[in-house]
């Protein structure tokens, strides 16, 4: 039995918690004892085949949004003694930690083999939350903590090749995704949202954190409308738009960006299906958006910066175009505009990248490699919480 433990909210329409579920979902059918450990707030409530149980609900913290905070902090330290909870009833063989939050968590508990599952990198993201103080600093503090947990886990893996690459001795595994069954009619989803039918719809899905650096949407928008007028960006988010919308009036694009909220799994829907294209940029290394797969899943032409194809080999699948260039962003997208033909061929590219690369058999072969040192020792096995009636398949709470 394997206990997973993700210190963030759940479930969300985020891409970390997206992924996470997608792999909990995947393992469930190969290994029905699979569990999962998060905090007790969510976006939504969500009935799932594996195991979930929750941190206690003190102190009361409702923030969706990724990054750093005092009370994440307190709920990381309650963390310790669920997961010494769920060790004694459960008895995990091994703990698969997602973020380096799980998994300073995870291995101050002391009660199994810690597998850390990389998301991001923390030296790399963690600046961008800490605009104020010297970058280089903070991302020494990151660096240093990411060292640490690496060195004290039993394994380290990574959900995109550029992220192993940064992590000494990492294994990328793949997020297994799927084509969404679900679809909606552009005239349909476009009514639905506001937009005008004829207009060339460039879609953004994600959150507006900085280290995605959607900020060079709104300057390749702007570019863009010069060669296509009628171009618009829809923004669909869970994020507070305020900065965005800010952005969007300083370059008078004002009128050409829709913010939608992206808040259920139909607002997804109808924002893929009322856009052209997606656009899919990143400011920092590391990590892997899951709104592009999302996008290949939902046969949306993709227009991804360098970082965000995170070394992945989607070259064909997707445009991939230098990193922080709005005019490459603006160029792709013209280009597709004006060439069904590309566009159709992207995602065909797309549609069987996703086949070869994340299926279900493909993410758990990897992780049956990964987990393969982590039948525990004896000297490991001494270090578990004893339990005289271990429980077995126990409900979720």
């Amino acid at each position: 039995m394997i206990l997973h433990v993700a210190c963030l909210p759940f479930p969300s329409h985020q891409g970390t918690q997206a992924a996470i579920d997608a792999m909990l979902s995947a393992s469930v059918d190969s290994d029905p004892s699979t569990h999962l450990l998060t905090y007790s707030h969510g976006a939504y409530p969500r009935v799932t085949a594996y195991g979930h149980h929750r941190i206690p609900d003190f102190p009361k913290v409702r923030s969706l949004r990724s990054g750093p905070s005092w009370g994440k902090v307190a709920l990381d330290a309650r963390g310790v003694a669920s997961i010494r909870d769920l060790a004694r009833r459960l008895q995990p063989r091994a703990i698969v930690a997602h973020h380096i939050e799980a998994a300073a968590t995870s291995l101050a508990a002391n009660v199994a083999p810690v597998h850390y599952f990389a998301h991001t990198s923390l030296s790399h993201e963690l600046p961008v939350y800490f605009p104020r103080v010297a970058g280089r600093a903070i991302g020494a503090i990151g660096s240093t903590l990411e060292r640490s947990v690496c060195a004290r886990a039993a394994g380290v893996a990574a959900v995109a090749p550029s992220l192993a690459n940064l992590l000494p001795n990492a294994s990328y595994i793949p997020v297994p995704w799927s084509h969404s069954a679900e679809r909606s009619h552009r005239h349909e989803a476009r009514a639905a949202l506001g937009l005008p039918l004829d207009a060339r719809v460039c879609l953004y899905a994600g959150n507006l954190d900085r280290y995605q650096g959607w900020e060079d949407l709104f300057d390749a928008l702007t570019r863009l409308r010069r060669i296509v007028p009628g171009a618009r960006l829809l923004v669909a988010t869970v994020s507070d738009v305020g900065p965005a919308r800010r952005a969007a009036r300083i370059r008078g694009i004002e009128n050409a960006v829709d913010f939608r909220a992206l808040s259920s799994e139909r607002a997804r829907i109808e924002a893929h299906a009322a856009a052209d294209i997606a656009w899919v940029p990143r400011r920092t290394t590391g990590g892997l958006p899951i709104k592009m797969l999302d996008a290949f899943a939902r046969e949306l032409p993709v227009v991804a910066q360098e970082r965000a194809a995170a070394g992945l080999p989607v070259a064909g699948a997707c445009a991939v175009v230098r990193n922080d260039d709005p005019h490459e962003l603006a160029a792709e997208a013209a280009r597709l505009f004006a060439d069904p033909r590309a566009a159709r061929g992207l995602r065909e590219r797309a549609s069987a990248y996703l086949r070869a690369h994340h299926s279900t058999a493909a993410y758990l072969n990897a992780m049956r490699s990964w987990l393969g040192a982590a039948n525990p020792s004896r000297t490991e096995a001494r270090r578990r919480v004893p339990h005289p009636r271990a429980e077995r398949g126990l409900p979720a709470r």
